[in-house]
């Protein structure tokens, strides 16, 4: 969280396929450019959403490393990192009930309009979880 309080919030906004992307800018500890350098501990962003079989290309992909739990780190690929920005709290608007289930199964938690784009907020921590979940079963 920013330090104006509860009310707001700093998302590191970024894109994958054209689909614009917010995370809690607190679980981002550091950003690198991809070099083709294949690692274990490497995934990339659409796959980890499940974003489908079809091939997605990324016009410049970048490492986000992220803050997990137990000092652990999560890095994965997303591509355009597109901004750092401060947002109200009362422009996150939570998913429809119909759809919130698969949501947070995917690790999303709340949707926002900004500059005439929807922006899908996701949690990092929450799909670690929820693919630490199914793996267990």
């Amino acid at each position: 969280m920013s330090d104006t309080g509860d009310t707001h919030l700093d998302l590191f906004l970024f894109s994958v396929c054209g689909i614009h992307f917010g995370v809690d800018a607190e679980q981002v500890s550091e950003v690198n450019a991809y070099l083709g350098e294949p690692c274990e501990d490497l995934f990339w962003f659409h796959e980890e959403l499940g974003f489908g079989d079809e091939a997605i290309t990324y016009l410049s992909p970048t490492i986000a490393t992220i803050r997990a739990e137990g000092g652990q780190s999560y890095r994965v690929i997303i591509d355009v990192m597109e901004d750092i920005a401060e947002i109200g709290l009362y422009e996150i608007l939570p998913f429809p009930p119909l759809i919130e289930p698969f949501a947070l199964r995917k690790g999303m938690w709340g949707i926002m309009v900004r500059n005439n784009r929807l922006i899908l907020l996701v949690d990092f921590k929450l799909l670690l979880r929820e693919q630490s979940h199914v793996e267990d079963l």
